[in-house]
């Protein structure tokens, strides 16, 4: 009787034992399995990035380089549709369909010429992105492609503006500007906001773009000399039209720079 007993004790301790390992095995095995559909996921999204890279147009792979000279792209400043939280595409044009705009540049480039710039776009590649060749007629060709790839049913046919830099710098208007400024009153604090969020991109201490001077540990201007700065553009640094960067804001920002430098 005790034999049989022991023997049904033996069996509920080796069905026991087995069902424990099935179980632990199974957790091992389900564990293993997601891990492996993790990685399977990480790898599809690596290709999948690696692959839009290797199909992305010409144009668009242009429109996002960075300039070796300074490490400034397109797409910095403009936007194709896709990029408009970049902090200074609210400043200037978008690309959308400018290869069939009827100026670009506010009047510099007119009719063929629109398309034959690539929409302006050569200025920038010299002016702004300080490349030392000029843009190549497949670079061109390229960029345009990719404006009309981008471009809204209802894209305007021109893009106007107030500025006094373009089609030529009017230094008449400029003072006339300079001492509208300086005759108002600067918030330095609206300014610092105004300043990161259209300068800091290039003149914070965060900032990657390579060959700019750093305004605020150097800054040794007044209101005239910003004023100059940001209704004209000077060398790579681009001009704010003033229903992008009005007056009062071209002042609070005078005022920041001025407090910052202990002036």
């Amino acid at each position: 009787m005790k034999t049989v007993k022991f023997f049904y004790v033996y069996i509920y301790i080796l069905c026991f034992v087995l069902t424990s390992v099935i179980i632990i095995s199974c957790g091992k095995e389900n564990k293993s399995n997601q891990t492996t559909s993790q990685e399977t996921k990480d790898d599809t999204t690596r290709k999948k990035s690696a692959d839009q890279k290797t199909t992305d147009s010409p144009g668009k792979q242009l429109f996002y380089t960075k300039s070796s000279e300074n490490n400034i792209a397109c797409a910095d400043c403009h936007s194709d549709g896709t990029n408009s939280g970049t902090a200074l595409t609210k400043y200037f044009s978008n690309i959308q369909g400018a290869d069939k705009r009827t100026s670009t540049y506010h009047g510099k480039f007119k009719g063929g010429e629109v398309t034959a710039n690539a929409g302006g776009a050569t200025v920038c590649w010299q002016e702004y992105m300080r490349m030392k060749t000029s843009m190549s007629e497949a670079q061109i060709k390229f960029m345009n492609e990719y404006y009309a790839s981008t471009a809204l049913t209802d894209a305007l046919p021109e893009l106007t503006y107030e500025t006094i830099a373009l089609p030529v710098k009017d230094k008449s208007k400029l003072k006339e500007e300079q001492k509208a400024i300086m005759e108002l009153k600067g918030d330095p604090a609206n300014g610092e906001k105004m300043f990161n969020n259209s300068c800091g991109f290039c003149h914070s201490e965060n900032s990657t773009v390579k060959k700019v001077p750093g305004v605020l540990e150097e800054f040794e201007g007044n209101v005239k000399s910003i004023t100059f700065n940001v209704r004209l553009g000077d060398g790579a640094m681009p001009f704010f039209k003033k229903n992008v960067l009005s007056n009062q804001e071209v002042a609070d920002i005078s005022a920041y720079l001025l407090k910052n430098s202990g002036q």
